[in-house]
């Protein structure tokens, strides 16, 4: 059942816990993306952060699935050349203006940061719109060029959903094949450059997360019996980690393997985290609040979190899986989240803030 025409949509608080928790899935990528080579491989300890670096590897699937629902669910039915042209005015306002400032931060900070000295900082302009590209001014700023290509493609596919019955009844089917045919063809003839930026990368699941969104309020009332996703998402979770361990010993399952078990992964954590989520709502409340909060600073979080983590590790450096190493992982750690958690709270309160930490 999808939400009737002009009905006022009601605001999904459980996605902010969703959110919190797919922020956080992307710092724990990269405070722990070091440790899974700086320490010796096959240890113990390089096998721990290896296996809770992958199993993070949700964040960013769960991040495109989370945008396709709140865009869907919140034009389906309400969609117009009016609503199209006010969609694409926030988009520029709210994620690209951002993202062309962070960009250029980024691309003054990282010439900066090895001497601390402005002496070593040079702007070309031309190398820096090459680099505005594919989002190089920083190792994260990817995902704004990846999910610039959803919002620039939603408008036809929003468009086709509430004109064309057959193509809302075929959607997911269509784009999981094309995600597919996108995957193989890269199989047989070669990757494509920077493959985890383009869109067909994550296309079926985007078409997943626009199905929940297009049919929610049946998702919400059935939400009750989903928590045998969670088993799922375990399992799949696991067995992906496994076999990035089991190449540490020379025991390959193939890119095959990899990629059906993170998109199973992905696609059921990504239920189960709304399942999680509402029961935490239900349960508990006050923590539900901290978390929100988490959730609501996630744009800022992710655009400020690679500067305090690179300026930490340029500042202080540690021998691999030694006590002071693990130590030092943590509390860097700690610092990337709290720092522009507190930072993103503050800007909130300047009504111009939109620029830096976007909406």
């Amino acid at each position: 059942m999808s939400v009737p025409k002009n009905m006022p949509k009601t605001r999904l608080q459980e996605l902010e816990l969703v959110r919190a928790i797919a922020i956080l899935g992307v710092l724990i990528i990269h405070i722990t993306a070091q440790g899974t080579v700086e320490i010796p491989l096959g240890s113990r300890s390089q096998i721990i952060y290896l296996v809770i670096n992958k199993l993070s590897n949700f964040a960013v699937p769960v991040f495109v699935m989370i945008s396709a629902m709140v865009l869907f669910y919140r034009y389906a039915g309400q969609w117009s050349g009016k609503a199209a042209a006010g969609f694409y005015a926030k988009r520029i306002k709210f994620i690209v203006i951002p993202y062309l400032l962070w960009a250029f931060f980024y691309y003054i900070f990282y010439q900066w940061l090895p001497a601390q000295t402005w002496s070593g900082v040079n702007i070309d302009w031309l190398r820096f719109g090459e680099a505005l590209r594919w989002g190089q001014t920083a190792y994260h700023l990817y995902f704004i060029i990846l999910i610039l290509q959803f919002y620039l493609l939603f408008p036809l596919w929003m468009t086709a959903v509430e004109k064309w019955p057959w193509f809302r009844r075929h959607f997911v089917k269509l784009a999981i094949g094309f995600q597919i045919a996108f995957y193989v063809y890269q199989l047989w003839a070669g990757p494509f450059e920077r493959p985890a930026t383009l869109f067909g990368t994550y296309t079926g699941l985007f078409a997943i997360g626009a199905a929940i969104g297009l049919n929610y309020e049946s998702f919400r009332r059935s939400i009750h019996h989903i928590w045998w996703v969670l088993v799922i998402a375990g399992l799949s979770g696991y067995s992906y980690a496994l076999v990035f361990v089991a190449r540490q010993f020379s025991v390959d399952f193939g890119p095959i393997a990899l990629e059906v078990l993170l998109n199973v992964y992905s696609c059921t954590i990504f239920m189960a985290l709304l399942w999680i989520a509402y029961r935490l709502l239900q349960d508990a409340p006050r923590f539900s609040v901290w978390l929100s909060s988490l959730g609501t600073a996630a744009f800022g979080i992710y655009f400020m979190h690679p500067a305090v983590l690179s300026f930490s590790r340029t500042m202080w450096s540690y021998p691999g899986g030694s006590a002071a190493y693990h130590g030092f992982t943590l509390a860097s750690g700690a610092a990337a989240i709290l720092i522009p958690w507190l930072l993103t709270v503050l800007l909130k309160k300047w009504r111009g803030s939109w620029l830096i930490i976007g909406k």
